[in-house]
């Protein structure tokens, strides 16, 4: 989570309004108390700092003076951070929507930013010049297997450990150390397409990428234990799939609480080696893991379709009738800005009304990027899902209408029949 700072009250006010209409108030928001110079905001700021929240600094034109001041106070701080002046003389003297859109725009710079130092080390400053958008995401390909099929299917070389840009209709930027070597459209409802491909591969290290990015990631850890503490009278429930982001939110519930149930609502078209990457994962993490099992009855239903996803609510219903057996429940969710624009514009915890009452959904790293949940996972210790060493973004059912062709070439090597027959496009990506 993020500490939107200001200089002013009226300032903050502002930017405390954005944080209510369109994040729930579940950002913080601080003054440094009118002040204009060092001497005068610095207790403040120091305050501030101190918190477990990642620091955005916002200050008008007219106060470029003090930001010169500030900005050698906030690299001491050891956190990442990212300051900038605004176009107006003043943060209050912004459009609204102008400035919600700034906010956007720095809080995806935390998690696409990107610096090249033999590796790719987190940096919302982006001296790498990777395109920046709210709804774009990044993650690693890991694993001989992601190279191997990307070779075999596509033609196209990988290092190891490369970075990949997916940007809006499942398009796809490959990185091989410093050098962009493929863009590919994994557009659904068309066949995979390689858009263009430069033999100009180079390794980087999984050991590099864990230690060159530990502490900007336990930065953002620290900032969402911190939202975290807000539930801490709850009964935790993570509702797991066994995907990479349910799994860090799994991993980030069981070191805040200590006592977390996970929930597996168990589809009868679940990926392979779904269940036993559960079952082992929950034994190493001892959490106590409860399993529902979902009948998938196509034969009554037909195949799921983007326009008749039936299968989506009978997920929603089994989860929600075993919700319903704890006397006090909280969900926590693994949904990030990165995926789509519809997760993006939920603030951070939402209200769901359901059969047995209100229900609050808590999405604890909502701000964090693939690659940042990749390398949380395995700094931890654990393994991710099998699937992702082979090619895979996202997890599902081997029948989703959500499939890309690429996801579908990729069962059938593994002899999965179960699969969609087309898929058709769709707005969302």
């Amino acid at each position: 989570m993020f500490v939107l700072i200001a200089r002013a009250r009226k300032d903050a006010k502002a930017l405390q309004y954005i944080n209510e209409r369109n994040y729930g108030g579940f950002l913080k928001v601080e003054s440094l108390g009118g002040g204009r110079t060092r001497e005068e905001v610095i207790e403040n700021l120091e305050r501030i700092l101190g918190g477990p929240y990642i620091p955005i600094l916002l200050l008008g034109e007219k106060e470029k003076g003090l930001m010169e001041e500030l900005l050698p106070v906030l690299r001491d701080s050891g956190k990442p951070f990212y300051a900038r002046l605004l176009r107006t003389k003043r943060v209050r003297n912004m459009r609204v929507d102008e400035l919600y859109q700034n906010i956007e725009e720095i809080k995806a710079r935390f998690r696409l930013g990107v610096e090249w130092n033999g590796f790719y080390a987190l940096n919302p400053e982006n001296p790498f010049g990777i395109e920046l958008n709210p709804d774009y995401d990044i993650y690693l390909a890991i694993g001989e297997g992601f190279r191997r099929a990307m070779r075999s299917l596509l033609g196209v070389e990988l290092g190891e450990n490369s970075l990949v840009l997916r940007k809006l209709m499942n398009q796809e930027v490959y990185f091989s150390g410093p050098n962009k070597v493929a863009e590919v459209s994994k557009k659904l409802g068309f066949p995979t397409e390689v858009l263009w491909r430069c033999p100009c591969v180079e390794d980087v290290s999984i050991d590099s990428l864990i230690g060159g990015n530990r502490e900007y990631i336990e930065a953002f850890v620290r900032a969402s234990r911190g939202f975290l503490e807000n539930f801490r009278d709850y009964d935790v429930i993570v509702p797991w799939s066994g995907g990479k982001d349910s799994t860090a939110t799994l991993i980030l519930a069981r070191e805040v609480f200590g006592k977390v149930t996970a929930l597996y609502v168990r589809m009868e078209y679940e990926m392979p080696g779904t269940d036993e990457y559960v079952e082992k994962l929950a034994r190493k993490l001892g959490v106590r893991l409860i399993r529902v099992d979902v009948p998938m009855p196509v034969e009554e239903f037909g195949m799921p379709t983007h326009g008749n996803r039936w299968c989506t609510r009978k997920k929603v219903e089994a989860l929600y009738s075993a919700v319903s057996e704890f006397e006090n429940p909280v969900l926590l969710v693994g949904d990030r800005d990165g995926e789509s624009a519809r997760r993006r514009l939920k603030p951070p915890v939402i209200e769901r009304r359901t059969d047995f009452g209100k229900l609050l959904e808590v999405m604890p790293i909502k701000f964090w990027s693939g690659f940042m949940v990749q390398l949380f996972i395995l700094m931890r210790g654990f393994e991710l899902h099998p699937l992702y060493y082979e090619g895979f973004y996202r997890l599902g059912c081997t029948i989703c209408p959500s499939l890309a062709h690429w996801e579908i070439e990729l069962l059938k090597k593994r002899g999965v029949k179960a699969l969609p027959k087309a898929s058709s496009p769709r707005p969302d990506r």
